[in-house]
C-alpha cells in the first residue's frame, strides 16, 4: 500500500478516495510528526470546533493503518510517492527519481482549501516540480558529456515540460540552450522566446564536454596535448582511475585512440589500424610512426602483444616523428621523461558535485555511477567483485574498523601474511584503500556493509574474536545475534574494559547500555551496578546486588557497592556498622565504603563520626588517583565544612572547575552550592540560586540521573517555596514526583511529596508520608520535614 501524490492522489491497492483525509495523510507523509494543535487550525480555521474535525478525519484514516497519535502530536507512517522521490533526489539518484516523478504533486485537488494550506500545497509542487527538472537536467548534462544526443536531448524536452515545475530560471534556460541550441530542435524556439522575456542573452552552444568522468584531470589533459612533436608519455594508474577516460578526451584534439586487442591476437594487430595494408614487421609499424602529424592513444600496455610493446620501445628510444601517449597499470617500462600518474580526484577536484567526494573518496569508477545516479555502493560491489574473493573480503573487513587493526583483519579472514600484502597492495592500487588498511571512499564502504547485514555480521564477529580486549566491543555488539557460548568470557571482557572507560569518563548512562546486553558475568553485573547507582536507578541495583554470587567477588568490591545500595536505601546504621568491622587495606572499594560511611554519618548528624570516615576515604582515594572518587570526597567536605571554612564560595568555585569534565557530580557540586547560598542568604538570592538548580537539572537529566535530576528539583522548588513563588515550587515538585515515583528513593520521594503536601494542606496525606518515612528508618528527615514547616497549624496537627 503506498499513497500516490503525483498526477492525483489516492492510495494504490485500496478503493479509499476521501480527499481530505488523504490530504492529511500527505501533509504529515511530507512534513513529519505535528502537534494535534496546528494540524487543527492549517485544516480547519474556520471550524466550530477545529480539534474534532481534526479527530474525525484522523478516524476517517483508520483503515488505512497509518496514523499513529498521542494526546499532542500525530504521525504518518506509509510509504509515499512524493517521500521516495525526494529520497532519490537527495541521494542523487537521478534516474530512479525520474522514475518516481509521474506527474503534478496533487494534479486536480477537487477541495477548497484554506489559504495557509493552499499556500504549502503550491509551495511544495512548485519545490517538487523544480527538484524533478534539476534531475532531467541532470541526466541531460550526463548524455551530453558523453556525445549522446538522442538521450540528451530527450532529458532536456522532459526539463522543460516538467508537469507542476515553476517557469524555466535563466540558470537552468542556459543549461537547456547549451544542450540544445546548436541543434534544429523545435525547443529551440521556446528557448529563445523565454529567454527574450526574462532579457536573458543566449551565447553560441559549446559542443560537448569531455566525459563527466575526466572531472580534476584538466592539468593532465593540458599537458598531454601540449606534448612535444615525437614525444612519448606514460599515463600509469590502477584500473578504474580513468586512464581510458582521458584518452578518449584526447580524441576531441585529434589524437588516434587504439585500444589493446590483447596478447592472444596476431602480432601488431593493435597498431594494424594505421595502416591501409596488414603490418608485416615492426620497421612497418615504426615507418607508420615517423609520421610527425600522428598523434597516438595506446589503450592498456599490458594487454599489447610482444611485437607491438617491443615496437613503442623502439619508438620511443629512437624519438618518433609522432606523438605518442600510453597507458599502463605499472610504472613506465620504456624511456620517458613524460609520466603522468594518475590518482583519486581530491575533494578541490570535486567541488561543483556536493558529497561526491565523500560518497565515493575521489575514486572515477564510484564517481561515475555517482553522477549518473546510481547508489555508489552498488558500483564499488561490482568492482570489488571484479577484483575476487580476497580482495573483496579483506575491503569489507578493513571497512568494518575504525582504525582498522592489520593483524587483528589477517587472523580473523585466515590470511597468511604474504597473501594478506598482497591482496592490500591489490586495493591499494585499485585507489580502495591506503596502503595502512584505510578505506577511500568510507561513505561507499558502510552503505554497502549496510545493504547485506548477515554477512557483515559474520565478519564483525571474526573481527571481535580476534581484536584485542580494548577494541572488540564494537564488533561483539555488531554480531551480536551470532555469539556463540565459547564468546561469553572475551565478549564480557571487552564490554567490562569498554563501559569502565565510559564510567571513567562520567558517562554511566553509556556504560549502563553496553552492559546491559553484555553477558551477564558477575563483574559485569557488578560494574553495571556502579552505574545504576550513578544513574539514580536504586530498584535495578537491589535486583543487581541480590543476584551476585560472592564468592566469585573480593569482599570489598562487593562490599563497595552493597554500601553504596544501603546508603541509597536508607539504611545508614548497617553502612556505619560494616565500616567499623572492616580490616586494613588500601583497596579503592574500601576508601568508598567509607565515603558512604561519611555519607550515611552526615544524614545522622553524627558530624565526628562523618568527619573521621571522609578522612580515611580521601587518604585512599588520593593515593589511587581517581579524579572522579577525589570529587565525590570534596564535595562531601565541602558540606561537613560549610559552618567553618570562610573561603567556602571559593572552595565551590574551584571543585566546579574541577568537575567539568564528570557531569554527574558537576550536578551534584551545582545543588550543594546553590543549597548553601539559599540557606545563608535566604530569598534574595532565589534568582541566583535558580539558575545553579536549572543547569544542575539539566545536566543530570541529560546523564539519565533521574534521581539527581528530582534531587535538584526538590531543592529548587524549596528555594522557590520559601521565597513565595508557590505555583512554581508546585510545578517542580509534581515534575520531581513523576521522575523518581518508581526508583525505590523513599526519602527523596517522600520529601518531594510531604513538601507538596504543605503547600495543598492535606494534613492527612502528609502524616501518611511521614509515617511511612518513619517506618523505614528515616526518622531524621521526619524531624527535618516537621521542623521546616512553614504552617503551624499543620505542625501542631502533626505532633498530636
Amino acid at each position: 500500500m503506498k499513497l500516490l501524490t503525483f498526477g492525483g492522489l489516492r492510495v494504490d491497492s485500496t478503493t479509499y478516495r476521501r480527499e481530505k483525509p488523504l490530504l492529511l495523510l500527505a501533509y504529515l507523509l511530507l512534513e513529519g510528526p505535528q502537534a494535534r494543535r496546528r494540524l487543527a487550525d492549517l485544516f480547519w480555521p474556520d471550524a466550530a470546533n477545529p480539534m474534532n474535525s481534526l479527530a474525525q478525519n484522523l478516524i476517517r484514516l483508520r483503515p488505512l493503518n497509518a496514523i499513529t497519535e498521542t494526546e499532542q502530536r500525530v504521525e504518518a507512517r506509509l510509504p509515499c510517492d512524493a517521500a521516495e522521490f525526494r529520497t532519490h533526489h537527495r541521494a542523487a539518484r537521478w534516474t530512479e527519481a525520474c522514475a518516481a516523478y509521474t506527474g503534478e504533486f496533487l494534479a486536480g485537488l477537487r477541495l477548497d482549501l484554506p489559504l495557509d494550506l493552499e499556500e504549502w500545497l503550491l509551495d511544495t509542487r512548485d519545490t517538487l516540480g523544480s527538484e524533478a527538472r534539476a534531475a532531467q537536467l541532470a541526466l541531460a548534462d550526463y548524455h551530453h558529456a558523453r556525445a549522446e544526443p538522442h538521450a540528451a536531448h530527450a532529458h532536456a524536452e522532459r526539463a522543460y515540460r516538467t508537469p507542476g515545475a515553476p517557469p524555466c530560471p535563466p540558470e537552468d534556460l542556459t543549461r537547456l540552450w547549451h544542450i540544445l541550441g546548436g541543434t534544429d530542435h523545435p525547443l529551440t524556439l521556446h528557448l529563445r522566446r523565454d529567454a527574450d522575456d526574462i532579457g536573458l542573452r543566449l551565447t553560441a552552444p559549446a559542443p560537448p564536454t569531455p566525459d563527466h568522468t575526466l572531472i580534476g584531470r584538466r592539468a593532465e589533459l593540458d599537458a598531454l596535448i601540449r606534448l612535444p612533436t615525437g614525444s612519448v608519455a606514460w599515463i600509469s594508474g590502477p584500473p578504474g582511475i580513468g586512464k581510458t577516460t582521458l584518452l578518449r578526451a584526447l580524441t576531441r584534439h585529434g589524437w588516434r585512440l587504439l585500444p589493446a586487442q590483447g596478447q592472444g591476437g596476431l602480432p601488431l594487430a593493435t597498431l594494424e589500424p594505421l595502416s591501409p595494408h596488414p603490418l608485416s614487421s615492426a620497421a612497418d609499424a615504426l615507418n607508420l610512426l615517423r609520421d610527425t602529424r600522428l598523434k597516438l592513444a595506446v589503450d592498456d600496455w599490458e594487454e599489447l602483444d610482444d611485437t607491438t610493446r617491443a615496437t613503442l620501445t623502439l619508438a620511443a628510444r629512437q624519438t618518433p616523428g609522432a606523438t605518442i601517449a600510453i597507458t599502463a597499470r605499472h610504472s613506465p617500462a620504456l624511456p620517458t621523461p613524460h609520466h603522468v600518474s594518475l590518482q583519486t580526484l581530491s575533494e578541490q577536484d570535486l567541488l561543483a558535485h556536493p558529497g561526491a567526494h565523500a560518497a565515493t573518496a575521489g575514486h572515477p569508477t564510484l564517481l561515475a555511477g555517482y553522477l549518473t545516479g546510481a547508489p555508489p555502493h552498488h558500483t564499488l560491489d561490482a568492482h570489488l567483485n571484479l577484483l575476487g574473493t580476497d580482495p573483496r573480503r579483506l575491503f569489507l573487513a578493513l571497512a568494518a574498523q575504525e582504525p582498522p587493526n592489520l593483524a587483528a583483519t589477517r587472523a580473523a579472514l585466515n590470511l597468511t601474511a604474504t597473501a594478506l600484502t598482497r591482496t592490500l597492495d591489490t586495493l591499494t592500487r585499485e585507489g580502495l584503500t591506503t596502503p595502512d588498511g584505510r578505506i577511500r571512499a568510507p561513505t561507499s564502504a558502510l552503505h554497502l556493509l549496510d545493504a547485506q547485514p548477515t554477512e557483515t555480521a559474520l565478519i564483525h564477529l571474526h573481527l571481535a574474536r580476534h581484536h584485542p580486549r580494548e577494541t572488540a566491543w564494537p564488533h561483539w555488539l555488531a554480531a551480536r545475534d551470532l555469539w556463540e557460548d565459547h564468546d561469553q568470557a572475551a565478549c564480557a571482557a571487552a564490554a567490562h574494559w569498554h563501559a569502565d572507560q565510559d564510567m571513567k569518563r562520567g558517562y554511566p548512562a553509556r556504560a549502563a547500555s553496553v552492559l546491559e546486553v553484555a553477558p551477564q558475568t558477575d563483574e559485569v553485573r557488578l560494574l553495571r551496578g556502579w552505574a545504576m547507582l550513578r544513574l539514580g536507578k536504586t530498584i535495578i541495583l537491589d535486583g543487581l546486588v541480590s543476584c551476585f554470587d560472592e564468592k566469585k567477588l573480593s569482599d570489598y568490591a562487593y562490599l563497595s557497592l552493597k554500601s553504596a545500595l544501603n546508603y541509597k536505601m536508607g539504611n545508614y546504621h548497617e553502612v556505619l556498622t560494616l565500616s567499623d568491622r572492616l580490616p586494613f587495606s588500601n583497596s579503592l572499594d574500601r576508601g568508598v565504603i567509607y565515603f558512604y560511611a561519611a555519607c550515611s554519618a552526615l544524614r545522622l548528624n553524627i558530624k565526628d563520626k562523618a568527619r573521621r570516615s571522609l578522612t580515611i576515604s580521601r587518604s585512599i582515594v588520593e593515593c589511587s588517583g581517581s579524579d572522579i572518587d577525589i570529587i565525590r570526597v570534596d564535595t562531601l567536605n565541602a558540606i561537613l565544612e560549610s559552618d567553618k571554612n570562610a573561603n567556602i564560595r571559593d572552595f565551590y568555585s574551584e571543585l566546579l572547575k574541577k568537575s567539568a569534565l564528570f557531569p554527574i557530580e558537576r550536578g551534584v557540586l551545582l545543588i550543594n552550592f546553590a543549597d548553601y547560598i539559599f540557606d545563608h542568604e535566604g530569598p534574595k538570592s532565589f534568582g541566583i540560586v535558580e539558575e545553579y538548580y536549572r543547569e544542575a537539572e539539566k545536566i543530570l537529566h541529560g546523564s539519565g540521573n533521574e534521581e539527581g535530576a528530582a534531587a535538584a528539583l526538590n531543592s529548587w522548588g524549596v528555594s522557590a517555596h520559601l521565597s513565595n513563588r508557590i505555583t512554581l515550587a508546585e510545578e517542580l515538585y509534581k515534575k520531581g514526583i513523576t521522575l523518581i515515583r518508581d526508583s525505590g528513593n523513599i526519602r527523596l520521594l517522600g520529601l518531594l511529596t510531604a513538601n507538596l503536601s504543605e503547600i495543598s494542606g492535606n494534613i492527612e496525606k502528609l502524616d501518611e508520608i511521614l509515617y511511612c518515612l518513619n517506618s523505614s528508618g528515616h526518622t531524621a528527615v521526619v524531624s527535618k520535614i516537621i521542623n521546616n514547616l512553614a504552617d503551624i497549624r499543620i505542625k501542631e496537627s502533626l505532633s498530636h
